[in-house]
């Protein structure tokens, strides 16, 4: 299905991650991961055969570097990028510092990622790029999420926004309606129910059609938990 195509993805020491990288990883892909710190991501990088670059994606340069090292070894056409953070908290306790947090963690990153990796993709007339966003940029918000819904729409709109601007890039942004049935989730959440959350594989099933999917610009998809 992607049978020697180059796909970087970011956060590939993350929950999410732990299930995207297999999953191309079957459909024949070529994996860089990068993280900001080696040993997060060293023993999926061991078992599925990847390339590995640090990088921080707050910082521009260090996205130029990444895509420089991927594209130096392969021509990147797919990336999946699942950095991104939360946190909760009634808006008027919120400060500056939170703020700056959830836009560089939801937003910045992307922005230096897309920076990067996009002129090669538009040199190429192809590539596929997908992101996370949430369900409150579907949807809105609820109480104690202002700041995380504000940094996931800005992401979104973004990403909707470059449609049709970069020639042969197809777009995927996920919005999880819901919570992820994770490690730390679990951990965090002790007394929830994880039978009523969202699978990691199911996201990244959704890449994998989104990535090898024929014709459009623009993919956007609700991934909705359990009934």
């Amino acid at each position: 299905m992607l049978q020697g195509k180059a796909f970087l993805v970011t956060g590939a020491g993350g929950a999410l991650a732990r299930a995207v990288i297999p999953a191309l990883h079957r459909a024949g892909a070529r994996l860089f991961l990068s993280d900001p710190r080696e040993e997060r991501m060293a023993e999926r990088a061991r078992t599925y055969g990847a390339k590995t670059f640090v990088a921080d994606l707050t910082r521009l340069e260090e996205a130029l570097a990444l895509a420089r090292f991927v594209e130096g070894q392969a021509p990147l056409y797919g990336v999946v990028h699942t950095v991104g953070g939360f946190a909760a908290g009634r808006f008027l306790d919120s400060d500056p510092g939170l703020y700056d947090w959830m836009l560089d963690l939801n937003l910045r990153t992307a922005f230096n990622l897309l920076q990067a990796v996009l002129p090669y993709m538009e040199r190429r007339g192809e590539g596929f790029f997908a992101a996370i966003a949430a369900g409150p940029a579907w949807t809105g918000a609820g109480p104690g999420r202002a700041l995380y819904a504000m940094a996931k729409a800005a992401l979104a709109t973004l990403l909707r926004s470059l449609q049709g601007e970069v020639e042969g890039v197809r777009f995927l942004i996920l919005y999880p309606m819901g919570t992820l049935d994770t490690e730390a989730n679990r951990k965090a959440m002790p007394e929830a129910d994880p039978s009523r959350w969202i699978s990691p594989e199911i996201l990244a099933e959704a890449i994998l059609l989104g990535a090898s999917a024929k014709g459009g610009r623009l993919l956007e998809l609700p991934i909705y938990p359990p009934a």
